[in-house]
């Protein structure tokens, strides 16, 4: 059996929904008028954590369950997902989730949100098959039922049906959703954009979609994400045509870094390097991964030849184009070990070369410019879309929306999958089009919209959070534990760990840091701190009549104030504050309050 097709049963009990989670209760009032409902948990209001749902009598289904990329904002996380708390609390009620394509936004969190709805989920093979090896690895890929759509595209529930529409993007078997109801219908197509490329697993059905014109499409929820281009980007075989003219002129070592998922384009990379006289040289299991689940799928059918490598040891490297993951700046990946001088296999500097064949995801335009400066200054030339024809985008510009809108003759539109700019962009274009649409509606996450009559209204909103994958755990991005994390990034930390004897003198006093000053200017700034504190804690036990808690907060606080006078940092300030008693053993004070200087707290241990 194909491994796309294989279902099972539970042989783990690592996903069992939250034991604290209430039963699933009936729907409140606000959701239980005439009409359908679309409510975006994630993903109306930036790039990524895309998750929606869409209701009809009681009835949900569910669509897409995306992660975030996280900026520094987030120290120790990567990934973010929408909370699907609300939807947990009506799992009965939920019917299936379908996943529009394999990008990592909109399926890269299902072996977190799918524990905690448990319903049927329905894909192409290709997404399927990008499915399974997130599932492996949390130990779910034997209790989800995973339900290819390539063969039966039309999914027939009792209070949905729902039709995968091929549409291109930069990816295979990428599909917009058209999503009928009693009440009406939706065409959710949160990526696509229109490429007659002639790449034969990029294909958009343009019949399909006149016909979903004709049959009536009361609301179309979609990309914004490209609203700064007016018009068509360039196609992918055009980009193509122009890696195989460019890669010729390089006679150093060359690396090419792209998206993943970006079936195609890894294939106009293969070419143009043989084209070039050079072998192509794959690294990164994400790259590998994907090439295979493409041949698997009967996508790749007649791939030109490469290696991994982990086989290109012998081969010169002015002879080989090495392929890489990393064109975001994951500090994990393939490209930053190269950028950092980590590879202990390619070493870029004065005469090489990198091309970027991607574009920037919004938020990582920093360090990507970090990256790109680093190689810079390095010697290496950077090749990026700013001045060669090296990327195209997947998604559609403002005349591609103007034909989607001709085609399926949207009554209403609600722009999501962008920027905020993007999406105001997308309502004040659809508004001056003259293309049948009556009302264009800007929701955020959160909000419940109400369709009925061809007309949108929100009428309430459900409780949404922002959660962030932090190791092995997922946690509220706002929780108090990473307002701390970005406090001590932000401020540095400071150790306190005091012993005072009997009569108060003081028998221990360490005072320490790891990123306020270099070790030894830190260590004789604590020694001369040390000195002052060990004549001054007597006195001002005196002065506070011997009140333990008191005694504590005064220590933190008059060594976090010499560190503010010497550096002119205020650090987070943890202390372990010992007091002996008259038997002579010493007691642990713990705190009982947090105090507050300025914006940056004085935090106690309390937790021995």
């Amino acid at each position: 059996m194909n491994e796309i097709e294989k279902t099972g049963q539970a042989e783990f009990d690592f996903a069992a929904p939250n034991p604290a989670q209430k039963e699933p209760s009936a729907l409140p009032p606000f959701l239980r008028q005439e009409g359908f409902y679309f409510v975006a948990l994630g993903g109306a209001e930036k790039v990524g954590m895309n998750m929606y749902a869409y209701l009809s009598d009681g009835r949900i289904i569910v669509v897409d369950a995306g992660y975030d990329f996280l900026n520094d904002d987030f120290p120790g996380m990567e990934l973010g997902l929408a909370d699907p708390a609300w939807l947990e609390s009506y799992r009965d009620c939920i019917d299936a989730m379908f996943i529009t394509h394999s990008h990592e936004d909109h399926f890269g969190a299902i072996a977190h949100i799918w524990p905690r709805l448990r319903c049927p989920v329905y894909a192409t093979d290709f997404t399927i098959g990008h499915i399974l090896p997130r599932l492996r690895e949390y130990k779910l890929e034997n209790e989800v039922e995973l339900i290819s759509v390539n063969q039966n595209p039309v999914v027939k529930l009792p209070d949905f049906e729902v039709e995968y529409v091929p549409v291109v993007h930069s990816l295979p078997e990428n599909s917009a959703l058209r999503i009928k109801t009693k009440y009406g219908t939706v065409f959710h197509a949160t990526d696509w954009r229109f490429d007659d490329c002639h790449i034969d697993f990029m294909k958009t059905s343009y019949d399909r979609l006149k016909q979903v014109g004709e049959q009536g499409v009361d609301l179309y929820v979609g990309d914004s994400i490209h609203m700064a281009h007016p018009v068509e980007q360039p196609s992918e075989m055009v980009i193509r045509e122009s890696l195989i003219e460019l890669l010729p002129k390089f006679k150093n070592t060359l690396v090419a870094t792209c998206f993943a998922s970006n079936v195609a384009r890894m294939e106009s990379l293969l070419i143009a390097a043989h084209a070039a006289g050079r072998t192509p040289v794959i690294a990164g299991m994400s790259l590998i991964q994907n090439m295979n689940i493409a041949k698997e799928c009967g996508i790749l059918k007649d791939v030109p030849h490469y290696v991994e490598a982990k086989q290109a040891i012998d081969i010169p490297l002015d002879k080989m184009l090495y392929i890489c993951a990393g064109s975001q700046g994951n500090y994990r990946s393939g490209l930053t070990r190269i950028v950092n001088g980590e590879n202990k296999d390619i070493k870029l500097g004065k005469g090489d070369a990198i091309i970027f064949s991607s574009q920037i995801i919004p938020g990582n335009e920093e360090k990507i410019e970090r990256m790109q400066e680093k190689l810079r200054d390095a010697g290496v030339e950077v090749i990026s879309s700013e001045e060669y024809l090296v990327h195209t985008s997947g998604h559609g510009c403002k005349d591609d929306i103007r034909r989607m809108f001709e085609m399926i003759k949207p009554k209403i539109v609600i722009p999501v999958h962008g920027d905020k700019r993007a999406i105001r962009q997308q309502k004040r274009f659809t508004e001056e089009l003259d293309c049948g649409v009556r009302q264009v509606l800007v929701v955020r996450d959160g909000d419940v919209v109400n369709v009925k009559s061809s007309y949108a209204e929100i009428v309430g909103e459900v409780p949404t959070d922002e959660l962030g994958v932090d190791r092995k755990k997922v946690i509220s991005l706002g929780s108090q534990l990473v307002k701390n994390r970005r406090r001590i990034a932000y401020n540095c930390s400071l150790f306190i760990t005091a012993v005072l004897a009997e009569d108060w003198s003081v028998e221990d006093l360490q005072i320490t840091s790891i990123d306020i000053l270099e070790e030894n200017d830190f260590a004789a700034l604590a020694d001369e701190i040390k000195a002052d504190m060990l004549k001054a804690i007597p006195a001002e036990a005196v002065k506070v009549s011997y009140r333990a808690q008191a005694v504590k907060e005064y220590i933190a606080a008059k060594i976090r104030k010499r560190i503010f006078n010497a550096t002119g940092i205020k650090p987070v300030t943890f202390i372990h504050f010992y007091k002996r008693s008259r038997d002579g053993e010493a007691d642990f004070v713990a705190a009982d309050t947090s105090v507050n200087c300025e914006t940056t707290q004085i935090l106690y241990d309390s937790d021995k």
